[in-house]
């Protein structure tokens, strides 16, 4: 290929807000040296080309760092590219105007499926203070490829790459079904706190495991559930100034005690069991069915210490 030989295609611009997922220094077939960059958004996965002596580069760019970027499609006699005329980290209100999660980086995603239900869930809150907190919470670079990669139990329920994403999803839509069926009145503003409670219950595993699931140094000195906070910390920040209540509140859910727990204060409000019991309802769910996989689902079945029983019924 000969950067020299592609040709802009009139009316075919490319421009975004991109996460730096991978760069390769090459050459043209001229000698011309040129970076070949991976860059991702919630819904976008691009190779695109930036002329080394052509253009500035910003200096140090690291894995995962944010950038604005600006180019053309071309097109050449063997293949067609983007190549790039501009490319800048993103101020503070480059970010801020992006929708929620839109920096999530698709290609992290082992199910893709998954980050679409992650993104349309978090964009339909019609609280803009709860979409402004789950951006600050998720959109770190430094927790969010773990978030989206990792399992989220070693050995046992939704252990495989992704299902720490899985499983949030699923509790955090347990608590909405346990709402409708038990308080159908409960205000949507309370609904939605009950979603990121959900949704967020387990996020202190960003700091007690890698993306494949191996327990970090963390792991061995504190519980992920001690960690929920601390993970939530820049997001509860600006909570405090803007939905003082709704902050309380999500610390209340997050820290309350479960039956036999040595600390916590007594759960004070429903939400705090239907997160709770959307956990384990999603654990145990997922386990049976790993139990019961490579067998006829009845009878009895083990997954390590546990056993589960599926009754053989006929419907007459």
């Amino acid at each position: 290929m000969k950067l020299n030989d592609l040709r802009p295609l009139q009316k075919k611009t490319f421009t975004g807000t991109y996460r730096l997922t991978g760069r390769v220094t090459c050459f043209d077939d001229d000698g011309f040296p040129y970076s070949k960059l991976r860059l991702s958004s919630c819904t976008d996965d691009i190779v695109v080309l930036a002329a080394i002596n052509a253009m500035a580069i910003p200096e140090r760019l690291s894995h995962m760092e944010l950038v604005v970027v600006k180019g053309h499609v071309c097109v050449g006699v063997e293949e067609s590219a983007i190549l790039l005329t501009d490319i800048r980290r993103p101020l503070k209100t480059d970010v801020a105007r992006l929708p929620a999660l839109q920096t999530l980086p698709r290609t992290f995603c082992p199910k893709p499926e998954h980050l679409d239900q992650l993104i349309e869930s978090v964009r339909a809150l019609k609280s803009e203070h709860l979409q402004v907190f789950i951006k600050r919470v998720l959109e770190r670079r430094d927790r969010l490829e773990v978030f989206l990669k990792a399992p989220a139990s070693k050995c046992y329920h939704h252990n495989g790459p992704g299902g720490l994403l899985v499983h949030s999803l699923e509790v955090a839509k347990g608590v909405l079904n346990m709402i409708r069926i038990n308080e159908p009145d409960m205000p949507r503003a309370l609904q939605e706190v009950g979603f990121v409670a959900g949704l967020l219950h387990d996020i202190g595993k960003t700091f007690t495991c890698d993306v494949k699931g191996r327990p970090t140094a963390a792991a061995r000195l504190c519980a992920h559930d001690d960690l929920t906070l601390e993970a939530c910390a820049f997001g509860l920040a600006y909570l405090d100034k803007v939905d003082p209540q709704a902050a309380i509140t999500l610390r209340h859910i997050w820290t309350s005690a479960s039956p036999g727990a040595r600390y916590g204060m007594p759960a004070a409000m429903t939400l705090a069991r239907y997160v709770r019991d959307a956990d384990g309802q999603s654990a145990m769910a997922d386990n049976q069915r790993k139990a019961f996989n490579r067998r006829e689902p009845q009878g009895f079945a083990r997954l390590g210490r546990n056993a589960y029983w599926l009754p053989s019924l006929e419907v007459r």
